[in-house]
């Protein structure tokens, strides 16, 4: 599954954006990796542009909390149905992190059984193939599970679910996963891996740091009429801002009253506390996130239907608000990647959709796909040789389906 930009062809940097567009010194490409997801608006939007500049003229950091903060966790408390009490920091990492430590505090068992990506720190990447810098035994306190297979989560807690050692054997008292991915929960499955959890005294947290406010009722525990006890947000929910909320049950989050400890000194800082409210009134106002639904499924029908009349090995698998082009290669995707950029399309890792898409630019974008994709299917049997430069490589997050790509 590469997700390295292909070296000679993708520009190295980027001067700026606007909506749905960046550009480097020379060219405008339209942008589909989104910052990584966490662009919901668009580029420059202007309305959080003047918000932030208005903060920026009274201070934007204090010692003591600031009451737009407040502000900011009422109207989180009203939109997520798990937000009884929060904490603000600001990365994914710091959130996943940061109910982890809760979770463990509020069940004494150290064990966590995760499914999917949920960041950088030594918790979850011990786990990774990027795990060097990471204490050997850190790894012993991790097992993953398979999404949509309950039966994988009932193992690990047949294993690790009795009265194991603190780091010998250690219990699992913590469940992590993203409620979706690229597929759909199915047969219950996120209510059953709460239920399982329950049964065996662990905590579930979702890992809503992608799917959060991209998600049709603002997040995948409302759209799915399922509450985990703690959940994580961050990327779009500030519009590109770095913000982060872990927040959760009352009776759980309580444990930072005690000897828990979670601190942060940009935790409440007011450009980003601002750009979410102001990202929230204008989802609230707006047809924000069904618009980037449908310009998401345009894309996804479109390159299916492209596929389907060149008959090739390829596919656009996901909800529409974040999808992934399927290829049997690395090296067939990087060829499409470098192909699409010729023409002034951006891919990534996954392909965002932000409300400044409109039906222009994703019927351009199929275009480009379209002879993106000729070119791929002229060079199937070797698409290595129509590369130029360094193909694409696998970086860090790594997600598992069916073609392993």
């Amino acid at each position: 599954m590469p997700n390295k930009f292909i070296e000679g062809q993708y520009p190295i940097y980027l001067e700026g954006g606007t909506g749905c567009y960046v550009y480097d010194d020379q060219y405008a490409y339209i942008d589909y990796p989104c910052g990584l997801g966490a662009i919901l608006l668009g580029h420059g939007d202007f309305e959080i542009g003047m918000a932030i500049i208005d903060r920026m003229a009274q201070g934007h950091i204090f010692t003591l909390p600031h009451r737009l903060e407040t502000e900011l966790a009422e109207k989180l408390h009203k939109l997520i149905p798990c937000a009884e009490q929060m904490r603000f920091l600001k990365t994914g990492s710091e959130a996943t992190s940061a109910a982890v430590r809760i979770a463990r505090s509020y069940t004494g068992k150290m064990g966590v059984a995760y499914c999917g990506y949920h960041g950088w720190h030594d918790w979850f990447t011990a786990d990774t193939p990027k795990n060097k810098g990471i204490p050997d035994n850190t790894k012993h306190l991790i097992q993953k599970f398979e999404y949509n297979n309950i039966k994988s989560l009932e193992n690990i807690f047949d294993e690790r679910g009795g009265n194991g050692g603190y780091y010998d054997d250690p219990q699992i008292g913590v469940v992590i996963l993203e409620p979706y991915i690229y597929e759909a929960p199915k047969d219950n499955f996120l209510k059953k891996v709460i239920k399982l959890a329950h049964k065996h005294g662990a905590v579930v947290i979702f890992d809503e740091v992608v799917t959060g406010f991209r998600t049709k009722g603002y997040s995948a525990q409302k759209m799915f009429k399922v509450t985990p006890d703690l959940a994580c947000f961050g990327k779009a929910m500030a519009n590109g801002l770095p913000i982060s909320v872990v927040c959760g049950k009352k009776k759980i989050m309580k444990v930072l009253e005690g000897d828990t400890f979670v601190s942060s000194t940009f935790g409440g800082e007011l450009l980003s506390i601002v750009s979410a409210l102001k990202t929230i009134e204008i989802l609230e106002r707006d047809n924000v996130i069904d618009h980037i639904w449908d310009m998401g499924q345009r894309l996804k029908d479109g390159y299916n239907h492209i596929r389907s009349e060149l008959n090739i090995d390829t596919s656009c698998i996901g909800f529409p608000n974040r999808t992934m082009f399927m290829f049997p290669s690395g090296e067939h995707k990087s060829l499409f990647w470098q192909e699409c950029i010729k023409r002034g399309v951006l891919f990534g890792y996954a392909q965002f959709i932000n409300y400044s898409h409109k039906e222009e630019e994703i019927d351009y974008t199929l275009q480009v796909i379209k002879e993106a994709l000729i070119v791929c299917k002229n060079n199937w049997s070797n698409p290595e040789k129509a590369i130029v430069g360094k193909k694409a490589e696998q970086v860090f997050r790594l997600v598992t389906t069916k073609k392993g790509q």
